[in-house]
C-alpha cells in the first residue's frame, strides 16, 4: 500500500496552505466572537480571489472572495462598533423574528436564480469572465455566503443555518476541482459552524437570565 501522498492533499502552493490556516483559525475566533477574526479574514479573501480566478474557473466564487474584502471590513469596523465601550446596549447574538426569517429564505433563492442566470449570460458576453464550472452549486455558496456574512455582522442566529449549506456544499465543489486542502478546510468550516451555534446561543441564553 502507498503512502499518503502529503504534496497533493495540502495543494501545490503555499498559497492554499496559508488561506487555509488564516481561514479556519478566523472562523474559530469569529464562532468565539473574537473580533480578530476578521482581518484573518482578509488574508483568506485575498489569496481565494487570485485562486478562484487563475486556478479553478470558479467565477461566481472569484468575485465572491472579492467581494469579501471590503466586507471583512465593514464586519470588523461594525463588530468594534456595536462592542464598543461606547455602545447603548450589549452586543449579543438574537434570532430574528419568523417572518424576517421567511423573507429573508425567499430572498435568497430568489437572488441564487437570478445570479445563476446572470452568470450564465455573461460568461458568453464578456471575455474576462470564463465558462463558469458548477454553476448552480458555485452561485448557492456564492449568493448564501452574502446573506450569511452580512446575518453574521449583525450576530443573527440564522447565519449559522446559511453557513451550514455553504459549507456542505462547499466540501463536494472543492474536492471535485481538485483541491483537496480547500475541501478539508470546509470540513474544518462545517464543524466549526456547529461549534459557532453552539457558542453564540450560550451567550444568548445567559443574556436572557
Amino acid at each position: 500500500m502507498q503512502g499518503i501522498q502529503w504534496s497533493a492533499l495540502l495543494g501545490t502552493t503555499p498559497l492554499e496552505i496559508t488561506a487555509t490556516v488564516s481561514a479556519i483559525l478566523g472562523v474559530f475566533l469569529i464562532a468565539r466572537q473574537n473580533i480578530l477574526g476578521w482581518p484573518l479574514g482578509l488574508i483568506w479573501a485575498s489569496i481565494s480571489t487570485y485562486l478562484a480566478f487563475t486556478q479553478w474557473q470558479l467565477v461566481s466564487d472569484g468575485i465572491l472572495y472579492a467581494s469579501y474584502i471590503p466586507i471583512q471590513l465593514y464586519c470588523w469596523w461594525f463588530w468594534a462598533k456595536r462592542g464598543g465601550p461606547e455602545a447603548e446596549a450589549p452586543f449579543v447574538p438574537t434570532w430574528m423574528a419568523s417572518r424576517w426569517q421567511i423573507g429573508i429564505a425567499l430572498a435568497a433563492v430568489l437572488g441564487i436564480v437570478m445570479w445563476g442566470l446572470s452568470i450564465s449570460t455573461l460568461a458568453g458576453r464578456v471575455s474576462w469572465i470564463p465558462e463558469p464550472s458548477l454553476l448552480w452549486r458555485d452561485s448557492t455558496t456564492t449568493v448564501l455566503n452574502y446573506f450569511a456574512q452580512f446575518l453574521q455582522a449583525r450576530k443573527r442566529m440564522e447565519n449559522w443555518v446559511g453557513w451550514l449549506i455553504v459549507n456542505t456544499l462547499g466540501i463536494h465543489i472543492y474536492w471535485v476541482k481538485d483541491s483537496p486542502i480547500y475541501s478539508i478546510q470546509y470540513g474544518f468550516f462545517l464543524f466549526l459552524g456547529i461549534y459557532g451555534w453552539w457558542k453564540w446561543n450560550q451567550s444568548r441564553r445567559a443574556a436572557t437570565v
